[in-house]
């Protein structure tokens, strides 16, 4: 890490923190991530998991994070790097029905919460140890909603899990079973009638979720979504194209869609 990004990740730690004891704890605990991370030498079997008192402006909130299953990667991508940031800035309006497909434990849920305070959020999230964190780091965040499902093209049940990393769980063979549900029951489930914001970040799954199955995504406006290998930006494009969708942005392999003005 160059100098740089290192005062700048050091200055952030210190505008984020609620207090001293979080401020410490958090570059301890990311300096013993990143060094076993880079020698390849994580324990999956320690689930040591801290409490951080963390602040966004007048918002105080409590985030429960694994230090050694990922968790503290994607709370720097998401509040750090503002990896959404870019793609957002093509939203017409501020979104009023957010649905979080893939949300983890609620990094990017709690970013957009803070961000759109006035929305609703429902934060899908089919690994239920995840969910559980989920819950609780969300708890003080009244505008969202969690469900523990994975989307799916088809209701049922699949094999979820199948990986140590915390944020690389997916459909897998060696995962355990796990609830599947279409987005038509999703919606239908909480009564949305429309999705401004659709975030999807599903390891893959994206791939049936948006190729079979799709009429849904004619009640959807705007789609920030990470896709992942065989999937590519073409691909994407062939499924969303027949509903007037086109991609407004690309950076690596997250892109930013939304529905052509006619």
């Amino acid at each position: 890490m160059s100098l740089k990004n290192y005062i700048s990740k050091v200055l952030f730690n210190k505008n984020m923190s609620g207090n001293l004891k979080t401020f410490l704890a958090f570059i301890v605990n990311s300096k013993r991530y990143s060094s076993k991370f880079k020698k390849s030498s994580l324990d999956f079997s320690n689930n040591e998991i801290f409490a951080y008192n963390f602040k966004n402006g007048n918002k105080r909130f409590d985030t429960y994070l694994r230090t050694f299953k990922g968790d503290i990667d994607i709370f720097y991508e998401i509040f750090w790097k503002e990896t959404y940031k870019e793609h957002l800035q093509f939203l017409v309006n501020d979104p009023k029905i957010i649905v979080d497909l893939g949300a983890h434990i609620g990094m990017t849920s709690m970013y957009l919460s803070l961000k759109y305070p006035n929305s609703k959020i429902y934060s899908v999230e089919a690994s239920q140890e995840n969910f559980e964190i989920l819950k609780t780091n969300t708890k003080s965040f009244t505008n969202i909603v969690c469900l523990n499902a994975a989307a799916h093209f088809e209701d049922g049940t699949l094999k979820f899990g199948g990986d140590e990393l915390s944020y690389n769980q997916k459909v897998s063979e060696q995962g355990i079973l796990t609830k599947a549900l279409s987005m038509g029951s999703i919606m239908k489930s909480y009564d949305i009638e429309k999705i401004d914001l659709l975030k999807i970040d599903i390891e893959g799954a994206e791939i049936e979720l948006l190729s079979k199955n799709n009429s849904w995504l004619q009640k959807v406006e705007n789609i920030v979504i990470e896709i992942h290998p065989p999937y590519d930006a073409k691909s994407l494009n062939n499924d969303i194209e027949p509903y007037n969708f086109s991609i407004k942005n690309q950076r690596k392999d997250v892109l930013f869609v939304n529905k052509s003005l006619s």
